[in-house]
């Protein structure tokens, strides 16, 4: 990655995080996704349960492996569940003593904007858990909530759910008020 572009992405970086700390977040940055996982995984104590709300950046950083790998109660939605036993799972994830997702998007005025079919992961991320951790990626930045439900329905609405245009989904803006909550 060139100087200029380096520059601009710890840029945005971290003005995005001064808007997350003044919403009551803990903004945590790290250069890497491995230093974002280490960091995270840091957070939770061993013998919590953890939830997951569904999300491509959790299961690229293969944060989920590693909490398995360490023997924290994890409830995560997987394929192959029947849909009684998914959302089992998904409601065990909202009782969970941390609960992890990953925005469709971060405006640099603070907010996290969730889109959802069952509206699982916002839910999470307001309510239920005594802890939360949001991961976001450097590419959910965007100016501002009208650009941040452009880039669900351009790139996130698609893309995440593998489809050609984005299919109908509740819409959530979270606006981050939980004092135990972490955005990496």
């Amino acid at each position: 990655m060139d100087i200029n572009k380096a520059w601009h992405r710890e840029t945005i970086i971290a003005a995005a995080a001064k808007k997350l700390e003044k919403n009551h977040f803990k903004a945590v940055t790290a250069r890497t996704g491995a230093e974002a996982v280490d960091r995270a995984l840091g957070l939770i104590a061993p013998g919590e349960s953890v939830g997951a709300g569904g999300s491509q950046t959790l299961v690229q950083l293969k944060i989920l492996e590693r909490l398995a790998e360490r023997g924290q109660p994890l409830y995560t939605n997987r394929p192959g569940l029947s849909l009684e036993e998914s959302l089992k799972l998904r409601r065990q994830a909202l009782t969970a003593d941390v609960y992890m997702a990953s925005p469709n998007a971060v405006s640099l005025d603070g907010k996290l904007l969730f889109m959802d079919s069952i509206g699982n992961r916002a839910s999470g991320m307001i309510f239920g858990p005594k802890k939360v951790i949001a991961f976001a990626g450097a590419n959910k930045i965007v100016e501002n909530e009208a650009a941040g439900w452009a880039r669900i329905r351009q790139v996130a609405g698609p893309v995440g759910l593998n489809l050609k245009t984005p299919a109908p989904r509740r819409a959530c803006a979270a606006i981050a008020t939980r004092r135990n909550a972490y955005a990496t």
